[in-house]
């Protein structure tokens, strides 16, 4: 292993640049904060989703929210330790661009796609846009015309709840299962995203995020 470098950028500094840990005789797979891994082949991952579609009807999109949220606010748990031990301020004293990095570097490196993190809209409206493309939830649940990426938007509300230690709503309003070039996430206070609800598959992204500054 190369020495430690504490001049690197801090997201290289994480962790100690560990990552995933296989153990061939247990049969596990630990991440670098402890977490045991589970990989899901996609024909799992789509049977599954047709059978809770077909039986309960929303149940499927309920259950990977909240399953995200709590992941979300685990990693944020999880990132704050490391810092800590780094001797580096948590994540609700970093900036805003700092934390999102690392949420999008966690993207990649789980194969949830590649996320970018638009704050152009925060300092004024308190909205974050995030664009995901090469989603895997996309690719296992095909083109059925519905939204796929509710685990990846409990994700992104979760991890910014911990941040903000503020109750917030991701709503994702485009998807490439829809035919849309990626799937775009808005981020702010969840009465602000009841409103818009109603015009998901209806109008454009676009539209919508202006609706939300407006």
């Amino acid at each position: 292993m190369p020495p430690f470098d504490s001049t690197a950028p801090l997201a290289d500094r994480l962790f100690e640049g560990r990552g995933l840990a296989h153990d061939p005789s247990a049969g596990t797979t630990h991440g670098p904060d402890g977490t045991r891994v589970v990989h899901t082949a996609t024909e799992f991952f789509q049977a599954a989703h047709l059978v809770l579609h077909a039986s309960q009807p929303g149940v499927w999109e309920k259950l990977l929210q909240a399953g995200g949220v709590t992941a979300g606010k685990h990693f944020g748990h999880s990132l704050d330790r490391e810092l800590a031990r780094l001797g580096e301020p948590v994540l609700a004293d970093q900036p805003l661009e700092v934390c999102l990095a690392l949420a999008e570097r966690h993207f990649a490196s789980q194969g949830w796609g590649l996320l970018a993190s638009d704050l152009s809209d925060a300092p004024e409206h308190g909205l974050v846009v995030a664009r995901l493309r090469q989603s895997p939830f996309v690719e296992a649940i095909g083109a059925t015309g519905r939204f796929a990426d509710a685990l990846p938007a409990g994700f992104l509300q979760g991890f910014l709840e911990h941040i903000s230690a503020q109750p917030l709503g991701c709503m994702e309003i485009a998807c490439a299962s829809d035919g849309a070039p990626h799937c775009t996430f808005v981020i702010t206070s969840a009465e602000r995203l009841a409103p818009v609800a109603p015009l998901l598959g209806q109008t454009s992204p676009e539209d919508i995020i202006a609706q939300l500054k407006a």
